[in-house]
């Protein structure tokens, strides 16, 4: 790039025989490139704008911020072109010209490309490969899934991660929850038409109650990742202000985030904290507050929206909240009983190298103790494995890992 030495103007200057100059003369656009010879050499020229400098396409998010609806739509047609003139052409370090709407090619591609790692850099400004409409939406709620789509058929990623099957939805430990949560989220996400076809009303809110520790985060983290919705938290016990109206103020711009990004969850933790129960002394912000979390979950369903919340205090709430249209179920997450703590331990082993294990007398030992305590027993276990230079978890090293836990 050249600066013209009166204004703002840049001139675009490419070196003949080197990809981009090569890709740049099957361009069909206007004002056109310039010809010119220096020093036995053949360049191409453009003056553009200070406003409009090209940019490598991974470093889009870094100058410009994460891309909007427009952006994703000129970038992907940008992309579609320059791989229909330059198959060769290395995606990751193409050159995007905002004045054109076109991508150049800096460099072939020395093999395959992880053109779905390129897409996440873009979309939402991460390192991970792994791409899904809700993970996307979740980092970047100015993108639709039809943006997104659009994007990754751009680069020839066709396949997106679908949500769970309510087949393949497992919280172990947890049946009763599994259960619930396959009949009344899992089956209506996976079936939406046979569902909206016969008016069913989904639930407003879901609220998890029970005593720290049973694992109530655990089971929202868990739907959270099989939905693989744009999903949105807010810590209420955090969130509380000593300002006036700033509380609710963070409420709504939850709501509204979760509501364009539609469908999508909201995380309430610890909700106790702003809606317990009115009394005649409540203040009056603090009533404005509660009305105001009241009116945006009765609306919840209608824009999309699922609402997760948990506590520890039920009994704080104020009975407003528990109403059906509001948080249409409450469901009880205690401490595990035995049975509860063996399915538990079993589905953390299933992804560690381990001996046949008896399970009973570890689950004898948990059952109604915190649901951490029991993934605190596995990795202690694994961790002692490791240490010990061993390739399997053994019934000794669980057992050692369990006479270490705090009574």
């Amino acid at each position: 790039m050249l600066q013209e030495q009166a204004g703002d103007g840049l001139i675009l200057v490419l070196a003949g025989g080197e990809p981009a100059a090569d890709d740049a003369g099957r361009i069909e656009c206007a004002p056109p490139f310039a010809e010119f010879e220096f020093g036995g050499r053949h360049f191409l020229t453009m003056p553009m704008a200070k406003s409009s400098e090209p940019v490598p396409l991974l470093q889009w998010p870094k100058r410009f911020g994460l891309p909007t609806t427009s952006d994703v739509r000129a970038l992907g047609g940008a992309i579609a072109g320059m791989r229909r003139r330059a198959p060769q052409a290395e995606v990751a370090s193409a050159l995007f010209l905002p004045a054109l709407e076109v991508c150049l090619p800096v460099n072939d591609a020395d093999g395959a490309e992880d053109m779905r790692q390129v897409a996440a850099q873009i979309l939402t400004a991460s390192q991970a490969s792994a791409l899904d409409v809700g993970s996307v939406r979740s980092a970047n709620p100015w993108v639709s899934a039809d943006d997104i789509a659009f994007f990754l058929a751009a680069l020839d990623v066709s396949e997106l991660a679908e949500p769970v099957t309510p087949e393949a939805f497992a919280l172990p430990g947890r049946p009763a929850l599994e259960a619930f949560f396959r009949e009344y989220v899992i089956e209506p996400s996976a079936d939406p038409d046979r569902y909206q076809a016969l008016r069913v009303q989904l639930p407003n809110g879901i609220l998890l109650y029970g005593p720290p520790g049973s694992g109530k985060t655990h089971a929202v983290d868990t739907l959270v990742a099989a939905l693989r919705r744009p999903t949105f938290r807010l810590d209420l016990g955090e969130v509380g202000s000593p300002f006036i109206h700033q509380t609710t103020v963070a409420m709504r711009r939850a709501f509204e985030q979760a509501k364009r990004s539609a469908p999508s969850l909201l995380v309430l933790e610890e909700i106790d904290a702003v809606a317990s129960a009115r009394g005649p002394m409540s203040q009056d912000h603090k009533v404005e507050e509660l009305t105001e979390i009241l009116r945006m979950i009765e609306a919840a369903a209608k824009n999309g929206v699922l609402v997760l919340a948990t506590t520890n205090r039920k009994e704080a709430l104020d009975p407003a909240v528990l109403r059906t249209g509001r948080f249409d179920h409450s469901v009880l997450v205690d401490y595990p009983t035995e049975e509860e703590v063996e399915l538990a331990l079993a589905g953390m082993l299933k992804d560690r190298p381990h001996a046949s294990l008896d399970l009973s007398g570890a689950s004898r030992s948990l059952a109604g103790r915190p649901m951490s305590d029991a993934a605190w027993v596995v990795n202690e276990a694994a961790r002692l494995t490791a240490r010990a230079k061993q390739d399997k978890i053994t019934g000794t090293l669980l057992q050692e890992a369990l006479s270490r836990l705090r009574t």
